[in-house]
């Protein structure tokens, strides 16, 4: 991933070619699974309505930044809540809380009022499944506060839906390094692709690299990272796939109704 700023091209015109190609990703598999345009559509107008709506604004906010009447974004809200994404919105809520905690320890009062968009009670039970699961501790004192375990976890992908939360947290990760590269030069925001052939039938080396190598690694330093006062949040994610998977792949699964 090569540096912005080398004037050959318009910040505007930057913004709108990173833009395409992070949605490319996403029309694949919509051609895959034969998804309608219309569909894929309305999906798109509801996650930019819940990523705007998430960072606290009003609905009046909303919809201006949108662009859109009023009546538009009540349509979207309604559509958000009562559309299949709800069960996906309401198992990010601890990653959310979980990640916040990370920068720093919060009371169960300042939580809510960074995520005065979600309902009190789904906070609440997202705070106690952290509590529960040990991703996150009590810290006591005038003020019961919470903070964060950190270390290297490696969470179960048991459902679908734990699944799709560890897709949420790649796909952060992926935004987060393309913007900081290409539009802060931010030299802490990482990205390379390696292409390279592996002996037939042994895929499983690129596991064992990872287990046996990069996890230990990574547990040295985020051990490291807890004993400082300034130490930082970094999110890692990896991905290897046979090149070019999706032209290969011959199975015809079309979107069912």
């Amino acid at each position: 991933m090569e540096e912005a700023g080398s004037g050959e091209i318009s910040d505007k015109e930057l913004r709108k070619r990173v833009i395409y190609s992070l949605l490319k990703s996403s029309v694949k598999l919509a051609r895959v699974f034969g998804v309608p345009l219309k569909e894929l559509v309305s999906w798109l107008e509801t996650a930019y309505f819940h990523e705007i709506r998430s960072t606290g604004v009003t609905l009046k906010e909303t919809s201006d930044l949108l662009g859109v009447s009023q009546r538009t974004t009540v349509r979207l809200s309604k559509q958000l809540r009562e559309s299949f994404f709800l069960p996906e919105i309401v198992h990010s809520i601890p990653r959310q809380i979980e990640f916040m905690l990370w920068s720093r320890p919060m009371g169960i009062a300042r939580i809510k009022q960074v995520l005065p968009n979600l309902e009190a009670k789904d906070i609440e039970e997202a705070v106690a499944e952290l509590l529960r699961t040990g991703r996150i501790k009590e810290r006591h004192g005038r003020t019961l506060m919470y903070e964060a375990v950190s270390n290297v976890r490696r969470l179960p992908r048991d459902n679908w839906m734990a699944q799709i939360g560890g897709l949420n947290s790649f796909v952060d990760t992926l935004t987060n390094a393309t913007y900081g590269r290409f539009f802060k030069k931010e030299q802490r925001a990482f990205a390379r692709t390696a292409s390279f052939p592996v002996p037939r039938g042994q895929v499983e080396l690129l596991g064992k690299l990872y287990e046996d190598v990069i996890l230990p690694r990574l547990t040295e330093i985020s051990k490291d990272g807890e004993q400082c006062e300034d130490g930082e949040p970094m999110q890692l994610s990896l991905a290897w796939a046979p090149y070019d998977y999706l032209n290969t792949d011959k199975t015809d699964d079309k979107s069912e109704e």
